[in-house]
């Protein structure tokens, strides 16, 4: 389902305010005269952007969107200063009419808070902690990507907040239940930001990792992706097979990513390393640098595993998510590609019911031993490290 659709009568150029949309959101155009009642459905948002001149425009969408879609989920954007447009709107009972002076700005904030409602109905049947986490990550994502859309530096104090308030639901409430709620969200590369999360901070738990260092993980996961930020989400979520263009565009995310955070002030190499790296392959066959072993550090192993099976077991637009054992079985295949020790203990982790349910450090048959020592490894020790 997208997020938006941008219904008008203006030919075949899109309105200005469509590009900034379009960085933020899911967006596809549509005529007043040949908008089907199906293409309205699969938006979550309606812009009519119309000068609504013609009786039959005006009825046509009377008929095509009810009216509590016009009154909660439609936006009327003016295109001039011409009165017609916005008494037909209104006779439409329209929710929102934006005159034409407003900003791009203004429109994607109008769209935000039909989207954010939703996601705020929701959270009303999850625990306070959890719909807490997700509130304060969906409002990180927003202040990333403005971050990101206007070059200023990162807001390094609620990405500590929501990289903490993850590791405490996971800890208290257990993968499963966040991985659900996540599901919320409306944009998928927010879901697939927050699943990185999720998977990132449980596995350094699993590992009995010191709380700060499960703080970094899940931070650097929340990062690890920044990049995109650049590319427009249409790109990003295309229901179709990408262009050769598109896809250079996105491999260009790591780097861009990387570039980022050093501008906006971010001083920890090891995550700026992972921000950069999380494509590479220990066998040097990854992008954008094509390193080896001896170029990637555990912290980017770490996520680069928790990368790659969240994106196996979510849904995508091209895909339907694919099960923990399946996802397993593809990721065992990528022989000498990741660390061999790491993956094993993600495999025992994300493959035992009991772990996503609770965290504890002592998991059945263990005999209260940390689960790094079970494992026989700790990620962080350089000396240790293994390829698949």
């Amino acid at each position: 389902m997208r997020d938006v659709i941008i219904i008008t009568d203006w030919g075949t150029d899109p309105p200005a305010f469509a590009g900034a949309l379009a960085m933020a959101f899911t967006v596809a155009p549509a005529s007043v005269a040949t908008v089907t009642a199906e293409a309205i459905a699969s938006a979550r948002v309606i812009i009519v952007y119309s000068k609504l001149r013609k009786a039959d425009d005006v009825a046509r969408l009377g008929e095509l969107i009810g009216e509590d879609r016009r009154r909660i989920d439609t936006i009327y954007v003016a295109s001039n200063s011409d009165r017609v447009g916005l008494v037909q709107a209104e006779a439409l009972k329209i929710g929102l009419i934006l005159p034409s002076f407003r900003s791009s700005g203004d429109i994607r904030a109008a769209v935000q808070k039909i989207l954010s409602r939703g996601l705020e109905t929701g959270l009303l049947r999850r625990s306070r902690l959890v719909a807490n986490a997700i509130e304060t990550g969906d409002a990180l994502y927003q202040e990333l990507g403005a971050a990101m859309r206007a070059d200023k530096p990162l807001p390094p104090e609620i990405l500590t907040a929501v990289a903490r308030s993850i590791g405490e639901v996971t800890r208290r409430e257990g993968l499963a239940e966040w991985l659900d709620a996540v599901q919320l969200h409306h944009s998928g590369t927010c879901r697939h930001m927050l699943t990185v999360a999720g998977h990132a901070s449980s596995f350094g738990q699993y590992l009995s990792l010191h709380e700060s260092d499960v703080a970094m993980l899940a931070e650097t996961a929340l990062l690890h992706d920044v990049g995109k930020l650049f590319i427009p989400i249409s790109v990003l979520e295309k229901t179709g097979a990408l262009t050769e263009m598109e896809r250079r565009a996105i491999n260009t995310h790591s780097m861009r990513g990387a570039s980022a955070l050093v501008r906006g002030g971010c001083t920890a190499k090891e995550i700026i390393a992972a921000v950069r790296d999380h494509h590479e392959y220990l066998d040097g066959s990854g992008y954008p640098r094509g390193v080896g072993a001896d170029g990637l550090g555990p912290l980017t192993r770490m996520i680069t595993i928790a990368d790659i099976y969240s994106a196996l077991t979510e849904v995508r637009s091209y895909k339907e998510a694919m099960t923990p054992r399946q996802s397993i079985a593809i990721m065992a295949d990528l022989k000498g590609k990741l660390d061999s020790r790491l993956f094993a203990a993600f495999r025992s982790m994300v493959l035992d019911p009991v772990f996503a349910k609770r965290q504890t450090s002592a998991l059945p048959g263990s005999g209260g031993r940390p689960a790094c020592l079970r494992a026989g490894i700790h990620p962080f020790d350089t000396s240790q490290e293994t390829a698949a």
